[in-house]
């Protein structure tokens, strides 16, 4: 009985700061802050980079489609792929090899350390 009420709790706590949240994020919404209103240009000593920086060099006001730069048919089309979606694909194929690594080799070899098959 204990444990029942321990995840009751840990249930409806963890539904109040998800609820919350959203919330605080629906109520502002609405609201403008008043500095995005008047700041209309960067102060000349920002070192930070802009969207224009970029999108030359990763080819940004070219159109590209997924079938190009994802799945099996990668390289089928034939068309050049711009740059932008080769680095979608690279981030795309990262993220998978590092949720297989997080989801089955990890655990594995977890399981073997706990259990003392490897030291």
């Amino acid at each position: 009985m204990r444990k029942f009420r321990n995840t009751a709790i840990a249930l409806v706590s963890a539904a109040a700061i998800t609820l919350g949240g959203v919330t605080a994020a629906t109520a502002q919404e609405d609201e403008t802050p008043p500095a995005a209103e008047t700041e209309t240009t960067s102060p000349s000593g920002s070192s930070g980079s802009s969207w224009n920086d970029y999108n030359e060099e990763y080819e940004g006001d070219q159109e590209g489609y997924g079938i190009d730069g994802f799945g099996s048919s990668r390289d089928d089309s034939g068309e050049e792929v711009p740059r932008w979606l080769e680095t979608w694909g690279k981030v795309f194929d990262a993220l998978t090899i590092t949720s297989v690594l997080g989801l089955v080799v990890f655990p594995v070899v977890n399981f073997l350390k706990y259990n003392g098959l490897i030291k």
